[in-house]
């Protein structure tokens, strides 16, 4: 081999020995690289499962007070019920009394006599 063909291969090999080292330093960044987006994405990760776990329990808490509301809507419808009720049966009593004496006839009237 002669000394130019030498001198050619040698300038080749330290050129792919060159390349070889970018690439590694290129490798070395894109790993780290590689290590900082899977701790952002556990980071990420860990967040999303608390935020899951916060809106479940606030779902929870939803389905509480709506259950709370309907036991209150119930009881209200029972209690207008029996309000009702009541009113009906002091109709009926005030109706009976008031066939019954005509003195009170009148006595929850308005007119100019009786004011």
């Amino acid at each position: 081999m002669n000394q130019d063909m030498l001198k050619l291969i040698t300038a080749k090999i330290e050129k792919t020995l060159e390349q070889a080292r970018v690439l590694k330093s290129e490798k070395a960044g894109l790993e780290a690289l590689i290590v900082d987006l899977r701790e952002n994405l556990g980071e990420k990760n860990k967040v999303i499962g608390e935020l899951k776990s916060a809106n479940e329990q606030l779902m929870a808490e939803i389905r509480s007070l709506q259950e709370a509301l309907n036991e209150r809507d119930v009881k209200l419808q029972d209690s207008e019920a029996a309000l009702l009720k009541a009113i009906e049966t002091l109709d009926e009593v005030l109706d009976k009394e008031n066939t019954n004496n005509n003195s009170l006839q009148g006595l929850f009237s308005i007119s100019e006599g009786n004011a």
